[in-house]
C-alpha cells in the first residue's frame, strides 16, 4: 500500500511540469482572445468612480451635470456636449453636436466660437475623446475635460445610449410618403394645354410605366414620394404650381413688388419643359377649383411653408420646390384636406426634396428627447427650421451626422 502511494506520488510529479504549461499555455490564449473585453470591463468600472481631473470627468459626474443642465438650475454648470466617436455606434442623450476626434481641425466650425466655453467630449471608450481634449487645447480651447470611459462607462453603470440612425427609416421611409389626394386627369391636362412638353419631359425624367400613365392617362392613385422618384413629383407639381390660378400670383410678391422680374427667376425662366416660354402658362388655367375662401386658406399656409434652397416662403415661389409646394397645397385645400395633415403632406414632399436638411433636423428634436413623429409638422417647416437660413443655424448646432458620410443636396432645376 504505501509502495502504491509512493509511486502514485511519483506520477503527479511527473505530470506537474506538464501541467502547469499546459495551464499557462490556456491562461496566454484566453488572455489573448478576452484582452480587450477584460480590460474594458476593468477599466469601465474604474470609470465610474474615477475622480474628476484637469482632463476627465467620471460618468457619475457627467450624469449629475446632465441632470443639472436639463433643469436649468439656477447656478447650474452650463457646457457643450459633443460625440467625437468614430465610427457611430450611439450616443449619450442630451449630446450637442457631433465632430469626429480626428477631424477636429477639419471641423472645427461646429465646435463653439468662445474658446472658454466649458465642453465635455465623449467617445465610446475615452481613447479618442482624451486625444481630442489635446487637439483642441492646441486650437486654443481652455476649459474642455472628456468622459473616462465613455459609452462603455455611461453603459456600466446602467444608463442607455441612443441609436439616431434609425432617424432615416422614420423621416425616409422606403416605402415613401402618401399625400391624402390623388394625380385624377392633371398630368393629361397639363401635356394637352402644353404647361409639360411630353417629348422634352422623357427625355429630363427616365419614365417608369406609372409615371408615363399619370402623365397620359391619369391615375387614381394618391400621390406618393419616395427616395427614387422625388424628381418627377417635383417636376409635375411644378408644371401645376406655374399654371394654377392662384391668389399667390396676384396677391403675393410675383403679382405685386416682383411683378416686373416675374420671368426672371428660377421657378419661371427656368421651367425648361413646355411648348414655348414658361411664362405665357403662369396664372393662366383653373386646372384645380378653388373658392375664394380656399385661394385664401392657400395664401395662409403658402405663407407659413419655407424650403431650404432659399429665404422664402412658398407665398413668394421663386423657385421649382416653391412651385411645387405651391402646388401640393392648392390640391390638398381643394380636396377639402384637414390643414394639420395638408402641413404633414408639405414636410414629407420637403424631406424627400431636402433630405440632409431634415435629418439634421430631426437630429436636433431627437438629442432632446422629441421624436420626429411628435413634432408639429407646422412648426418645422416655418422660417425658423425650413428656410435656409434656419436650416443653417440648425444644422450647425448638430454637427455632421455620424451615420451619414455622403450627405445629398437638393437642387432647384429641371
Amino acid at each position: 500500500m504505501k509502495n502504491s502511494s509512493i509511486a502514485h506520488r511519483l506520477k503527479l510529479k511527473k505530470r506537474t511540469p506538464l501541467l502547469a504549461f499546459l495551464l499557462i499555455v490556456i491562461m496566454s490564449f484566453l488572455a489573448g482572445v478576452y484582452r480587450d473585453r477584460v480590460g474594458a470591463f476593468v477599466l469601465n468600472r474604474v470609470s465610474v468612480f474615477a475622480p474628476q481631473s484637469a482632463d476627465a470627468v467620471s460618468v457619475r459626474t457627467l450624469k449629475t451635470m446632465l441632470k443639472n443642465k436639463n433643469r436649468a438650475l439656477s447656478g447650474a454648470e452650463g457646457f457643450t456636449f459633443i460625440n467625437v466617436h468614430v465610427p457611430y455606434e450611439g450616443e449619450i442623450a442630451d449630446t450637442d453636436t457631433f465632430v469626429a476626434f480626428d477631424k477636429m481641425i477639419e471641423q472645427s466650425a461646429f465646435l463653439p466660437k468662445d474658446k472658454t466655453t466649458p465642453i465635455i467630449l465623449y467617445c465610446k471608450t475615452g481613447r479618442m475623446s482624451a486625444e481630442a481634449v489635446q487637439t483642441m487645447r492646441k486650437l486654443g480651447y481652455t476649459n474642455v475635460r472628456h468622459v473616462a470611459g465613455g459609452m462603455d462607462a455611461w453603459r456600466a453603470m446602467g444608463q442607455k445610449t441612443l441609436d439616431l440612425s434609425i432617424i432615416e427609416e422614420t423621416v425616409l421611409p422606403k416605402t415613401g410618403a402618401t399625400l391624402p389626394v390623388s394625380w385624377g386627369d392633371i398630368g393629361p391636362k397639363l401635356v394637352e394645354a402644353g404647361v409639360i412638353d411630353l417629348s422634352k419631359f422623357r427625355q429630363a425624367v427616365k419614365l417608369t410605366p406609372d409615371q408615363e400613365k399619370i402623365l397620359t392617362e391619369g391615375s387614381d392613385e394618391n400621390i406618393r414620394i419616395d427616395s427614387a422618384n422625388g424628381q418627377f413629383i417635383v417636376d409635375v407639381l411644378w408644371a401645376l404650381g406655374l399654371a394654377q390660378q392662384s391668389v399667390v400670383y396676384t396677391e403675393g410678391p410675383m403679382g405685386k413688388e416682383e411683378k416686373a422680374n416675374a420671368g426672371n427667376f428660377a421657378s419661371t425662366g427656368g421651367w425648361t419643359l413646355a411648348r414655348g416660354d414658361a411664362m405665357q402658362y403662369l396664372n393662366r388655367f383653373e386646372f384645380i377649383k378653388l373658392t375664394e375662401e380656399q385661394q385664401k386658406q392657400v395664401g395662409e399656409i403658402a405663407q407659413n411653408v419655407y424650403r431650404p434652397c432659399c429665404g422664402n416662403s412658398t407665398w413668394f415661389p421663386d423657385c421649382n420646390h416653391g412651385m411645387a409646394a405651391l402646388a401640393a397645397i392648392e390640391m390638398m385645400v381643394a380636396a377639402g384636406v384637414p390643414e394639420k395633415e395638408i402641413y404633414k403632406g408639405i414636410l414629407a414632399l420637403n424631406s424627400f426634396w431636402f433630405s440632409d436638411t431634415y435629418l439634421t433636423t430631426a437630429t436636433y428634436f431627437a438629442r432632446q428627447g422629441i421624436a420626429w413623429n411628435d413634432v408639429d409638422a407646422k412648426e418645422i417647416l416655418n422660417e425658423k427650421y425650413s428656410s435656409g437660413r434656419g436650416a443653417m443655424e440648425i444644422a450647425k448646432k448638430v454637427g455632421p451626422l455620424p451615420w451619414r458620410p455622403n450627405p445629398s443636396r437638393g437642387g432647384c432645376g429641371a
